[in-house]
């Protein structure tokens, strides 16, 4: 099924403009040209409808959600934005979507359509126990958010909304267009005559969202054959970065292991000057097979890398502590310096009068006095 385009205006006139959100919240590109639903490409274009003085606009969505971060820049968006915004569900609206839906002051969703909220997640690799705290903090707080957004929509019933947030170990429960519209998530119900094919299988299991209930499998499509080498890309993409940032020169050095994984087989391989390189499926298992180990290779390598890092904050310390002692012996004098004085003079025992009058600490005190 051919991927629907990110946030595109279907008109724009003085009285209205119409946006379609379709796919994945707050995908960044390399170019604003391949952002896909992110803050940076929705804030030109309603600065440009601003400039239009559009008196409605109407938010068309239909994604599995993405970005948190970026769906509530872009709910504020709209919902600041002079013009009255009027939000749209179509097909599946789930996870951040359902924020960007909320910035509707009308909020329609179709008979056909189907609505889930959930607790925010996020990835969290190599973390101690401080950086997990500090997750766990930056989570409640969204968490927070979200939930404070579909109050104002759906007043009076923050008990339920924090239940249905947590339902399902927290990955949340599909909700129809009646039990969106009960809850105050929606004000309006529109009708479709049939429900229509939105996303892929595929893509569908990769968003880790529960599974839609069987009435509503026509929201999803099979997907369709793809080719050896679109498989090779699609193993490359899990191996690249995917943000928006430049590439770094090491960056780049992991994209050259990758293509000579590649070219290792093109000996063995048909080429065709119209089709290019072929692969069977034997050879992208074994493609795969080697990315999974040059993954590997690289949590090894930054596992030493911080060991590394480790032992050589501790030699350091160590050298630091040696230099303070040594300093410390060096200041001891190698022979000990001669007591100016005499010892008192003995004095006879037998005879006390002598024994004082022979002290020389007597004779000394004498003197002073």
């Amino acid at each position: 099924m051919k991927r629907q385009s990110a946030i595109r205006f279907l008109n724009e006139t003085a009285d209205e403009a119409v946006i379609e959100i379709y796919g994945q919240i707050g995908y960044e590109g390399w170019t604003r040209d391949e952002d896909e639903n992110t803050v940076r490409l929705l804030n030109g274009e309603l600065d440009r409808i601003k400039s239009l003085q559009a008196k409605h606009i109407t938010v068309k969505i239909n994604s599995l959600g993405g970005d948190v971060n970026h769906a509530l820049s872009i709910h504020d968006l709209l919902a600041e934005h002079p013009a009255a915004v009027t939000t749209q569900i179509n097909g599946l609206c789930a996870s951040a979507a359902t924020i960007v839906a909320m910035a509707g002051k009308e909020r329609k969703m179709s008979k056909n359509a189907l609505f889930l909220i959930h607790q925010c997640s996020a990835y969290v690799g190599r973390a101690n126990e401080e950086k997990l705290a500090q997750e766990l903090e930056a989570q409640k707080t969204v968490n927070e958010r979200m939930l404070a957004i579909y109050s104002e929509c759906c007043p009076g019933k923050e008990q339920e909304l924090a239940e249905l947030l947590k339902a399902n170990n927290g990955i949340g429960r599909w909700l129809t267009a009646e039990e969106a519209k009960n809850f105050g998530f929606v004000t309006d119900i529109y009708n479709e005559t049939r429900k229509t094919a939105c996303f892929t299988q595929s893509v569908f299991t990769d968003s880790g969202l529960p599974a839609i209930p069987a009435e509503y499998a026509d929201l999803l499509a099979q997907d369709e054959p793809r080719s050896p080498w679109q498989s090779f890309l699609d193993l490359l993409a899990k191996h690249l970065p995917t943000d928006n940032q430049p590439k770094t020169h090491i960056e780049m050095k992991r994209l050259f292991p990758l293509l000579a994984v590649a070219l290792a087989f093109a000996d063995s391989t048909s080429y065709d000057p119209e089709k290019g390189l072929t692969l069977t499926d034997e050879q992208l298992k074994t493609i795969e097979g080697k990315l999974g180990e040059l993954d590997t290779l690289k949590k090894d390598n930054k596992a030493l890398s911080d060991e590394k890092t480790t032992l050589t904050a501790s030699l350091a310390e160590a050298t630091k502590e040696r230099d303070r002692l040594k300093a410390i012996v060096d200041a001891v004098p190698s022979q000990t310096p001669a007591v100016a004085g005499a010892d008192p003079t003995p004095a006879p025992k037998d005879d006390i009068k002598a024994y004082v009058n022979g002290s020389s600490l007597y004779q000394s005190i004498k003197h002073e006095i």
